[in-house]
């Protein structure tokens, strides 16, 4: 599992982004919560376990500041580290230690269902961990991931208000003062990187240097305290010329001697799967559903784009959906108005529990984020005591942009995307998932996420909230299902592209092609997708998640019978918190099939 999902976009219509922007960290083992007093009751096995959790839970973020920050614990804010060659030696041997250490600290035969799957989905984290240290070694092979370190260590003291400014700020100086060593780090470590990283790395480095050059200034000027402000200069002075170092770095040094592959092979990929996903299936038969699924999900375009307007070009039909649009003084009441909509039609038709009255705040994305973000959903850690709303952010147009520009953006909040955006990203969506999350004890499965689970269930509801009558019927159910099916082909090429570049040996020209051609993207978009698909090897889990929901559903159907219900199944799936599906199917029905490799 990952540890820690980090905020991204979802960009409707063309999904020009690269996921969702939902956070769930791992908890904090020095937090009160962390450390609640044992209930009464538990087997020794239990109580095993649960302090096992809570010493992993301690060690991991003093080793990993920024996930510390990130749940919502505060303690390690001023701290960066993790990136130096002997952390990275001290964090895999920690790994590699407490692989070893759990089987012979709890007896996993003698937990009921729920701990069975924690200490799984544990024991699973330690393993993907050490096969990303030894065997992926992106540190060693992408030079974006120091660009993302020195980028995200300090944003995500700006993201959200969870202290005062000045003391963000001065937790910000303190990490800034350690980003040169990043750099320096980076050049020491990186070997042979594939030529199209080190190239990406050279278009990511220039938003780096504007987050530090204009971003952060722009988020500190309200700070009043002279010397505070002098200390934050004189870092970022040296930030500045770090970059520009690193830049050097990149064009002259590294990128002549950028010659390695990107593909991590198809052993690496299959145990990725295993660790993070819980799945066994081969690559022959994953492909083969994705071929199938995606011929399918094309004809049921042509069929629907043939009824809106027959003998019109079917991505024709789709792009002029782009033309009905809120206003741009109108984009948060608009959003506002469609998040109320969905959400009760939830509850009116029975799809699923929403557990609390609190909202979602609609608001316009912050101005130092508008360049990367489309639509975003904004979670507190949860650990998190002071910065506890969650934002529903939408970005409105620059007003420096021409009139074009201005029609352009507004397109992709036109009134078939905006609502599968909505649904995605709140309701019934990650914003619900949070909610329902907050309310479980354990914190593996609350803390530690899988991202077919998250994503996949995400992608599962666009769908679902359709089937189920949103939209009401004629032509305009037709405009939503449009939109709907071309952001499933975009994500089915996803699919088969993260398969294929890792696995089958399909070169980065013939994924850009795959997405122009199957997913009908434009070809900028298209070079964009296949680009992230060369670093992101398991971006396959949007589908791959909706796949195995969709199973679930109908084996659910089919054990249940009579006392099935739509809600039942909704509420009953998304009340484990972020375990892998197979894990899910588990707990649901009472398999006990999809164990981990060590049992």
């Amino acid at each position: 599992m990952n540890a820690l999902r980090p905020t991204s976009v979802l960009a409707a219509l063309l999904l020009l982004s690269s996921g969702c922007a939902t956070s769930h960290p791992p908890a904090q083992a020095t937090s009160p919560a962390v450390h609640a007093a044992t209930p009464i009751g538990l087997s020794p096995a239990q109580v095993a376990l649960r302090g096992f959790v809570d010493a992993h839970f301690e060690e991991h973020f003093r080793r990993s500041p920024m996930s510390a920050t990130s749940a919502g614990v505060h303690s390690y804010d001023g701290e960066l580290r993790g990136f130096r060659p002997e952390e990275r030696a001290s964090n895999l041997a920690y790994y590699q230690e407490r692989l070893a250490a759990l089987p012979k600290a709890v007896d996993r035969s003698a937990l009921p269902p729920e701990d069975r799957a924690d200490y799984d989905m544990l024991e699973n984290h330690f393993r993907s961990k050490i096969l990303d240290l030894e065997v992926v070694r992106a540190w060693e092979r992408n030079p974006n991931q120091y660009l993302s370190f020195a980028s995200g260590s300090v944003y995500q003291l700006i993201n959200r208000d969870f202290a005062p400014l000045e003391e963000r700020m001065r937790s910000a100086v303190k990490r800034m003062a350690v980003v040169p060593e990043v750099f320096a780090a980076a050049r020491a470590n990186l070997k042979n990187p594939p030529k199209l990283w080190t190239e990406i790395a050279l278009e990511q480095v220039r938003g780096t240097r504007s987050l530090y050059s204009q971003t952060l200034p722009q988020a500190f000027a309200p700070v009043q305290d002279a010397a505070l402000q002098e200390a934050f200069k004189q870092e970022q002075a040296r930030c500045l010329e770090a970059i520009d170092g690193y830049t050097r770095f990149l064009k002259e040094d590294l990128l002549p001697r950028s010659n390695g592959a990107f593909a991590i092979g198809e052993e690496t990929y299959r145990k990725k799967l295993l660790y993070e996903e819980g799945v066994t299936e081969s690559i022959d038969s994953l492909l083969a559903w994705g071929s199938a699924e995606m011929k399918r999900t094309q004809e049921q375009f042509r069929e629907v784009a043939a009824r809106l307007a027959p003998g019109k070009a079917p991505m024709d039909v789709y792009r002029e959906l782009g033309q009905e649009h809120p206003a741009p003084a109108e984009l948060v009441a608009t959003t506002t108005a469609t998040l109320e909509d969905i959400r009760q039609y939830l509850i009116d038709h029975h799809i699923i529990t929403v557990p609390s009255e609190v909202r979602a705040r609609v608001a316009e994305t912050p101005s130092f984020n508008r360049a990367l973000s489309f639509a975003s959903m904004s979670t507190p850690g949860p650990f998190e005591k002071k910065a506890t709303e969650a934002y529903y952010y939408v970005t409105p147009p620059d007003p420096a942009w021409n009139a074009d520009q201005t029609l352009q953006h507004m397109s992709f909040y036109n009134r078939y995307a905006l609502p599968l955006v909505s649904i995605h990203e709140a309701y019934p969506g990650h914003y619900v998932q949070f909610l329902w999350t907050n309310r479980i004890q354990s914190k593996v499965r609350k803390l530690m996420g899988s991202g077919s689970f998250s994503e996949g269930w995400g992608l599962y509801t666009e769908q679902m909230m359709l089937d189920e009558g949103y939209g009401g019927t004629g032509p305009q159910a037709d405009k939503l299902r449009l939109s709907q099916l071309a952001l499933y082909l975009q994500r089915l090429a996803r699919y088969m592209a993260g398969l294929s570049l890792h696995t089958r040996g399909m070169t980065y020209e013939q994924a850009v092609r795959l997405f122009e051609e199957e997913a009908y993207m434009t070809r900028i978009n298209a070079e964009r997708e296949a680009r992230r698909g060369t670093s992101d090897p398991t971006y396959l889990v949007y589908v791959l998640g909706k796949k195995m929901l969709m199973e679930l559903r109908e084996d659910a159907k089919a054990k249940w019978g009579k006392d099935f219900s739509l809600q039942r199944f909704h509420d009953q799936v998304v009340s484990y918190g972020y375990p892998p599906v197979p894990i899910v199917r588990r707990l649901m029905l009472g398999e006990d099939a999809a164990q981990s490799t060590a049992h």
